[in-house]
């Protein structure tokens, strides 16, 4: 039954004010955040769009990524703000807030309580653990193939539409390699979700949501350079990178830990993995479909990052840069616990409801006072160093740009100053 329309204006308010609430790093810190210039594969894409022109650019594949969507976005912004880099970080934290306002929306969906959804959102947005995230430019296109999805499964979970969610799953493909994920996720909502058709219209509409992920995966191991052409030899680092990263995100550096190795792993997988089996035993109707679609995102996303990036060595399994996703699937059913042993307390109204608020206030307070422990170090070496290498050195090095030393610091500055980066 669906819920009256003054109900539904209600909850979307409410959405709007949780995304615009994890604007909050962003807002409060924001010098950290203005001190931040072009970095690494930034130079790298304004210096393709500069020697191939914009158009062949955007066709153009590059490492393992077919991202004509995402170029098309980024690049045009960068001619759109004039170079300016402060708006470009700005564009990320907007699209961030409207993830975390979609996460909101699905969870509503799908019919999670309040206090789970915003256990996930406050955590989901204002963790420093996406800091790297939020924080470079080039990461808009993770963050562009998660708005589809979450807005694709949004649309699945609320109606039979096939138009818009394949639309979403073409827009997630074409935005991030991983985004090729989203039409088989998509596809399996659709299916588990109808209940009305019979198993062989199932299966075909399900099927017809492979069709982004067929075409992306294509273009990407036909014109794109990349490990999925030598993993003959390479299969268990693959298993092993992918395995590491599953186990140890988000959780890992959520709670801080300074231990490494194999026992880390297996304890933080262990209890992962007790999580979902709990999540998935207590939960009934849209929460459980939600959450098997949940747990097959997180797991297809550390078997494409095993293949991906098991060159980069096992350390790197919890780069920052890696937590946007992680994030997106396990906080759901850690609100959801979280909410279900409340539950249990029975505490009175009004105040269990109070008591609640005034926790999640603090969490949410703890949460964005870690910010300047990440940032200053970042800032410092993607910002200020940076501008002094570029602006303020007399005779800097000719390999010395910050983050991609193969590129000249003459070509550098030529491309400052021409699209006027700052």
């Amino acid at each position: 039954m669906s819920l009256p329309a003054k109900s539904l204006g209600r909850e979307t308010w409410i959405l709007f004010a949780t995304g615009c609430a994890a604007l909050l790093p962003y807002a409060i810190y924001h010098r950290l955040f203005h001190e931040m210039f072009w970095f690494g594969d930034e130079f790298d894409l304004v210096d393709q769009i500069d020697r191939l022109g914009f158009w062949r650019w955007v066709w153009l594949a590059f490492a393992e990524n077919f991202v004509p969507l995402f170029k098309v976005l980024w690049g045009g912004a960068i001619l759109a703000f004039g170079g300016s880099y402060a708006a470009m970080l700005a564009i990320v934290w907007l699209t961030h807030g409207l993830n975390v306002a979609l996460l909101g929306r699905l969870m509503r969906t799908c019919g999670l309580p309040w206090m789970a959804v915003f256990f996930a959102q406050i955590v989901f947005g204002l963790t420093c653990e996406n800091f790297e995230t939020l924080a470079w430019s080039v990461q808009w296109s993770a963050m562009l193939s998660v708005t589809f999805m979450l807005l694709g499964l949004d649309l699945v979970f609320r109606s039979r539409a096939l138009g818009a969610p394949l639309m979403c799953a073409f827009a997630s493909g074409l935005s991030f390699s991983r985004g090729a994920l989203t039409g088989p996720l998509i596809g399996c909502a659709s299916f588990i979700c109808d209940r009305e058709s019979g198993f062989p219209a199932r299966v075909a509409r399900a099927l017809v949501y492979l069709l982004p992920a067929v075409i992306v995966a294509g273009l990407i191991f036909l014109l794109a350079k990349g490990n999925q052409h030598s993993m003959g030899e390479h299969r268990m680092d693959a298993l092993t990178y992918g395995t590491w990263y599953f186990c140890l995100n988000p959780a890992y550096l959520l709670v801080a830990t300074e231990s490494w190795g194999w026992h880390t792993t297996i304890v933080f997988g262990a209890v992962k993995v007790g999580l979902i089996v709990w999540a998935l035993r207590h939960s009934r109707a849209g929460v459980r479909r939600l959450f098997v679609i949940l747990v097959l995102f997180d797991l297809s996303n550390a078997v494409l990052l095993g293949i991906g990036r098991y060159h980069t060595g096992i350390a790197t399994c919890i780069s920052s840069r890696y937590q946007y996703a992680a994030m997106v699937s396990a906080m759901p059913m850690a609100g959801y616990w979280l909410a279900v042993q409340w539950a249990k307390l029975k505490a009175p109204r009004p105040y269990g409801t109070l008591a609640v608020g005034a926790a999640l206030a603090v969490l949410a307070v703890f949460l964005c006072f870690q910010w300047p422990s990440e940032m200053d170090r970042f800032s410092e070496w993607r910002g200020t160093r940076s501008r002094r290498i570029l602006f303020v050195d007399v005779n800097p090095p000719a390999d010395a740009v910050p983050g991609i030393p193969g590129l000249e610091m003459d070509r550098a500055k030529f491309l400052i100053a021409k699209y006027h980066l700052h």
